[in-house]
C-alpha cells in the first residue's frame, strides 16, 4: 500500500511553535467545569444539527456522495484549511467499526504539518473514539508527546475557514473536553514507538502492519 499523500513528507522537529500554557490556564483547562462546558457544547451542536435534519458528517461531506475510500476526502481534497493559524482538518471513511473520521493537523514553524488525532464518527454524526496513527498513514512529521500536547492545547481555527462553522466548533470542543484523554494517547503512542524500536532496532514509521498506535472510545 502506498503512502497516502495527504501532506508532504517531512523530517524530525524539536522546536515548539506555540508557547506553553501558564499555570492558571492549565488549572482551568483541566477543571471539571471546563470539561463539562466543552462536552455541553458538543451535545448542543449535535442536537442543533439534528433539529435541522442533518448532522456533522453530512455537513462536512458538503453535499458529496459517501465513499468508503481513504483517498476520497471531505469537504475538499485539501480539507478545511486555516492558513493564518496553521491548522487543517478533513474527513474520510475507510476503517471498520466507524462511519468515518476527522484527521486534525497543525503546522510547525517551517510550515510542515503534524498530525494530532483522528476523531471517529458514527453514521448519526456522533463522536465514538479518538486515536493516534503511524506517520506512514498521513505522511506527517514525528514529534515527541510534549510538543504534541502544546500544539493541541493551542489549537485554534478561524470559524470562517468553512461555511459550516459548527464543524470547527465541534473539533475544538472535542480537544477541550477530552484533552487529558488525548494527552494519554500521545504518551501511549510514544511508548509503543519506543518499544517497537527496542524490539526491532528500527523506526516503525513505514511499517504498514501498524496504522493506529493508540485509541480510546468516547461517548458524549
Amino acid at each position: 500500500m502506498n503512502r497516502r499523500k495527504f501532506i508532504k513528507n517531512s523530517f524530525f522537529v524539536s522546536a515548539i511553535l506555540y508557547s506553553p500554557l501558564s499555570a492558571s490556564e492549565k488549572f482551568y483547562t483541566n477543571s471539571k467545569e471546563f470539561i463539562l462546558s466543552a462536552k455541553d457544547k458538543i451535545i448542543k451542536i449535535i442536537a442543533q444539527l439534528k433539529s435541522e435534519g442533518t448532522n456533522l458528517v453530512l455537513k462536512v461531506m458538503n453535499g458529496k456522495k459517501y465513499v468508503f475510500d481513504p483517498y476520497v476526502r471531505y469537504p475538499y481534497e485539501g480539507g478545511i484549511v486555516d492558513k493564518e493559524n496553521g491548522c487543517r482538518i478533513f474527513f474520510h471513511a475507510h476503517r471498520p467499526n466507524e462511519y468515518g473520521h476527522f484527521h486534525t493537523f497543525v503546522e510547525d514553524e517551517k510550515g510542515e504539518l503534524i498530525h494530532l488525532v483522528l476523531i471517529s464518527m458514527n453514521k448519526k454524526g456522533e463522536p465514538i473514539g479518538l486515536a493516534t496513527v503511524n506517520t506512514w498513514v498521513t505522511g506527517d512529521k514525528y514529534v515527541k508527546p510534549d510538543i504534541l500536547k502544546n500544539y493541541l492545547s493551542n489549537f485554534k481555527m478561524n470559524r470562517n475557514s468553512f461555511k459550516e462553522s459548527r464543524i470547527i466548533d465541534f473539533v475544538e470542543a472535542i480537544f477541550e473536553a477530552y484533552r487529558q484523554e488525548i494527552f494519554t494517547l500521545f504518551d501511549e503512542r510514544e511508548e509503543w514507538i519506543q518499544n517497537y524500536a527496542a524490539k526491532y532496532y528500527r523506526e516503525p514509521f513505514e511499517d504498514r502492519d501498524y496504522e493506529v498506535l493508540s485509541h480510546v472510545k468516547i461517548k458524549v
